[in-house]
């Protein structure tokens, strides 16, 4: 994976000045170009057959979670509802309502991580290598992306 190093510019944050590593997107892909990847993977089936499964998953999985329940796909991970309460809680049952006391309901993902599929954000770090550098002056998808030299000194 590739990082671009951008310079903190907000004069009123701790860390104005200082140098930070971002992941250098590639760009997002859609659910054609996920097929495609995976038909490329092995998967029997063409393009459209595999576009039909996915988009099926994409309503399956919020109306399940909208339920109540939580949707495992074996070795990416949970996809699961939680509550988000206002601090303090009610005082007794009785004094508890909804428009009160539920600050809303979230969408939450938890990866995987049994030990064969492991997807935590500590083992995928270590699955990952970070490879090429660049360093940006500018901000902005279209700002030069200048390469680092070995060793990535500072620029």
């Amino acid at each position: 994976m590739s990082y671009v190093l951008r310079k903190n510019g907000n004069d009123q944050s701790p860390v104005y000045n200082r140098w930070f590593a971002n992941v250098n997107r590639q760009g997002t892909l859609s659910t054609r170009g996920l097929a495609d990847h995976m038909i490329e993977h092995g998967l029997v089936g063409n393009r459209g057959d595999v576009i039909a499964m996915l988009s099926k998953l994409s309503e399956c999985i919020p109306e399940l979670v909208a339920q109540g329940y939580g949707v495992k796909l074996d070795g990416i991970g949970i996809f699961y509802p939680t509550i988000a309460n206002r601090k303090g809680g009610a005082a007794s049952v009785s004094d508890f309502t909804v428009a009160e006391n539920v600050e809303g309901v979230r969408f939450r993902f938890k990866p995987d991580s049994t030990n064969l599929d492991d997807l935590t954000t500590k083992a995928f770090g270590k699955r990952v290598t970070l490879g090429n550098g660049y360093y940006q002056t500018e901000k902005g998808p279209k700002a030069p992306k200048i390469p680092l030299a070995a060793g990535n000194p500072q620029p």
